[in-house]
């Protein structure tokens, strides 16, 4: 029975693995974040945010040949007499990206000095155990990268039930055995970031395994095939620009305001961005299911199965999204408090929080129209809109983060994704499913969306604080199940699923 469980390729099973193995990871993140504070310290916590960014930007190297994995081995998994291709698909994209991964780590270990000496500026580290622990970061980048590239592979061939069984896994030895070695061993942050390294390593060379374990058995033998190279090479053009703009709007503000603010005050800003970005860990389990069906249904040209998921799918992001981020904007301070029992973290934090999660909440609702686009190879249409919102959005980091220091970057941050939320959409449906952008935005977006969050604010208003921490933090329990029930119902696609589910268990 667990082995049928672990091997299934069902959608229903999908959505559910991920929403588990994300789940968990998000709670596993939260839980040891003041673990992390209390050993290492808000500057060695400050050093995982930078160092955040960096790996981002090192991730051109990737030039999105995990998403490509993702995307042909979806596609072929659905077409007869493809198993040869699948193998050779692999064999030839995973030597590339070794050497991208192991550029990307060359390229960081030459930094880590650099960063030292003249980015950071640290109080309580001396910049010997700074350097240290950015070369240590910058080895387990090379295990990063070729974890995301399998772990790519394992969601093109739609088993991530085992990939998410895998991420729980070592996500739980990661954290816990820090905690343990910390506790037990060692406060410093070079005895953390040394065991931070030994399981990235380890992770990546399982998911290696278990992608080659699931895929067709060989005909021939395994080439590196240089027209799969051929084949892709457009797709992944496209998907370097997209990924160079993409990276500067998405850290361009946490670059900016590592330089500017103190190491500790940018580790406060690192914990607030963490919680913000916690709505991706909530829609990702969506985002991870659907692509692959639609790259399916795509080439196989099943364009009213395309259209049923693809609203389907946008309808699940609202249910799941709208009450994560309403919930931390009305309820960060509460939220943060009882997560710390720290005023100074909760006053430095919970502003930045609430800002950064309404971007990410905007930005979040765009994931599936993105992923359209890939499915459809159209790469121009995601590289020329973030060379347009780039332009726009570096002068106002700059300005905003002057101007107001780190609320500055999560307000810049928020403005752009309201811009994206406005204008992208109509561009996208005007090419690809045309006709659909209205039902996008009023059926699957804004009307489950103003019935969330109207909940949520009602019940904001009405709150008072309890004597305890498990009292305030049932009530905002039970506002953000509310608000998903409220939300599920305007969302008809998904109500015509779960409604009758709930009816027969009660």
């Amino acid at each position: 029975m667990l082995k049928k469980i672990l091997h299934t390729t069902s959608l229903k099973a999908n959505i559910i693995a991920n929403f588990t193995g994300n789940g968990i990871i998000a709670l596993t993140s939260l839980l040891f974040i003041p673990v992390y504070l209390k050993y290492i310290g808000a500057e060695g916590y400050g050093l995982i945010g930078i160092f955040a960014s960096l790996q981002v930007v090192l991730s051109l190297l990737d030039s999105g040949l995990s998403t490509i994995l993702n995307k042909e081995l979806a596609r072929m998994s659905a077409i007869p007499g493809t198993a040869q291709r699948m193998r050779n698909m692999v064999k030839t994209l995973g030597s590339m990206y070794w050497l991208a991964a192991i550029a990307a780590g060359l390229i960081a270990l030459a930094l880590s000095p650099l960063l030292a000496k003249y980015w950071v500026n640290p109080k309580e580290l001396s910049p010997q155990t700074v350097t240290y622990a950015f070369m240590l970061l910058s080895i387990s980048v090379t295990f990063q990268f070729v974890n995301g590239f399998y772990s790519g592979g394992m969601l093109g061939l739609q088993r991530q039930v085992m990939l998410n069984t895998q991420k729980i896994i070592f996500t739980l030895l990661k954290s816990f055995g820090a905690w343990i070695i910390l506790a037990t061993v060692s406060r410093s942050v070079i005895v953390f970031f040394s065991w931070n390294l030994l399981i990235t390593a380890l992770q990546a060379m399982v998911a290696r395994y278990t992608v080659w374990l699931y895929l067709p058995e060989k005909l021939t033998k395994d080439i590196f095939d240089k027209q799969e190279i051929k084949e892709v090479w457009r797709f992944a053009a496209g998907m370097m620009g997209i990924s160079l703009t993409a990276i500067f709007l998405t850290q361009v503000d946490k670059i900016i305001l590592s330089k500017i603010l103190s190491l500790e005050a940018f580790g406060y800003y690192t914990i607030a961005c963490t919680l913000g970005l916690m709505i991706f860990q909530v829609s990702a389990p969506i985002t991870q299911s659907y692509f692959p069906k639609f790259s399916a249904a795509n080439g196989l040209n099943h364009l009213e199965e395309l259209r049923k998921i693809y609203h389907q799918g946008c309808q699940m992001i609202s249910v799941i999204v709208v009450p994560v981020t309403a919930t931390l904007i009305f309820f960060s301070k509460n939220l943060i408090f009882i997560w710390t029992n720290n005023i100074m973290v909760t006053e430095n934090t919970w502003i930045i929080t609430a800002v950064y999660a309404y971007g990410s909440g905007l930005n979040a609702y765009m994931s599936l129209p993105y992923l359209l686009t890939l499915s459809h190879n159209w790469t121009k249409m995601g590289l020329y809109q973030n060379l347009v919102f780039l332009l726009l959005f570096i002068p106002v980091t700059i300005f905003l983060a002057i101007q107001y220091g780190a609320v500055g970057g999560a307000l810049a941050w928020a403005g752009i994704n309201t811009l994206y939320f406005f204008v992208t959409p109509n561009l996208i449906h005007r090419k690809l499913l045309k006709g659909e952008v209205s039902t996008w935005y009023w059926n699957d977006t804004l009307k489950p969306l103003i019935a969330g969050v109207a909940v949520v604010g009602l019940s904001k208003y009405f709150f008072t604080h309890g004597s305890t921490h498990l009292y305030n933090l049932a009530y905002i329990a039970v506002t953000a199940l509310l608000s998903l029930l409220v939300t599920m119902l305007f969302a008809t696609r998904i109500s015509n699923i779960f409604v009758p589910l709930i009816r027969k268990l009660f």
